[in-house]
């Protein structure tokens, strides 16, 4: 009976030891911790595409849930699952006109982490919604001029000058 009363005194002083250097309840979920939001790439790219495109707000790590719905379908009863396809995906960045809110393309820094099978049905999902996806190869430094060889169709006409416009 000794023992189990000090294995049951161990147990609990174990678990409020825990609690108080912050691992939450261990019956429970964990408690989260914050991590780094942007990589140094990432953050540099960020930039980078600001630059490149000053016409545009640049947003970084959006969930496709924010940017795609599924279909109201009558004859189809709406799933879970039909969102949960999109739903937690991540697109690194998207760029908005400033002007009107128009989503102008949907970003993405490709890198080891990315496979061309899963990128295609991703970019077919988006396109079949109406967004434009560019995909930036991991090969391509954050600088401006090796970014703009792939985003620069998205760049804001240049007004013409006085003398430019026809008599």
């Amino acid at each position: 009976m000794d023992r189990s009363i000090a294995l049951l005194v161990a147990i609990v002083c174990v678990v409020a030891i825990l609690k108080a250097i912050g691992a939450g309840n261990l019956f429970g979920p964990p408690r989260p911790i914050a991590k780094r939001f942007l990589t140094a790439r990432e953050t540099a790219m960020l930039t980078t595409l600001e630059r490149a495109l000053p016409h545009c707000r640049i947003h970084a790590q959006v969930a496709m849930g924010a940017l795609l719905q599924v279909p109201n379908n009558p004859l189809r009863k709406r799933k879970l699952s039909d969102r949960n396809a999109f739903s937690q995906k991540i697109v690194d960045f998207v760029a908005q006109d400033r002007a009107t809110g128009a989503i102008l393309a949907l970003i993405e820094v490709d890198d080891r982490s990315h496979h061309a099978a899963r990128d295609r049905v991703r970019d077919e999902m988006t396109g079949y919604a109406g967004y434009r996806t560019v995909r930036i190869p991991g090969r391509v430094q954050p600088n401006y001029h090796d970014v703009v060889a792939f985003v620069g169709h998205l760049r804001a006409p240049v007004a013409a000058t006085f003398s430019e416009q026809p008599a």
